[in-house]
């Protein structure tokens, strides 16, 4: 699918730029189970343990939606350290997915698909999110 957008200043300027932008094919949801979840991206070149558990806490901090950010950097700053290179894995491909999608999966508002609740480290998400609670949450510091 493609999409035009028009970037720019605008007609008063004259100054007008068009962008094609194609969509990855496979966006998971909860209604097409048989789908693969996540975005479909590039495979990535091995990395030790200790580069995958920084690029996978600024990820879980730079989500772009605020609830997604504060659940997830507070699960980073809790568990994070203790997760395995497998349970690290399965974060890295649930990550993959919109945040919306992991908010209300992890909060139990919406069922997610059954790769996604398979996962033991998924399991351990949604206790903690079930522990927040109605606290108010702030983004944990970095060390």
């Amino acid at each position: 699918m493609y999409i035009q957008q028009l970037f720019g200043l605008g007609a008063r300027y004259g100054v007008h730029r068009t962008v094609s932008v194609q969509f990855p094919r496979g966006l998971a949801s909860a209604t097409t189970p048989s789908t693969p979840i996540g975005l479909q991206r590039k495979q990535r070149a091995p990395e030790d343990t200790h580069t995958m558990r920084r690029r996978l806490l600024y990820q879980m901090r730079k989500r772009g939606i605020l609830e997604t950010d504060l659940l997830l950097s507070t699960f980073a700053a809790q568990h994070l350290s203790h997760l395995s290179r497998d349970e690290m894995s399965d974060l890295d491909v649930l990550l993959s997915n919109i945040d919306w999608d992991i908010f209300y999966w992890a909060t139990n508002k919406t069922q997610p698909p059954r790769e996604v609740s398979d996962m033991p480290v998924f399991q351990k998400l949604k206790e903690h999110a079930a522990k927040r609670g109605s606290t108010i949450v702030r983004m944990p510091d970095l060390d």
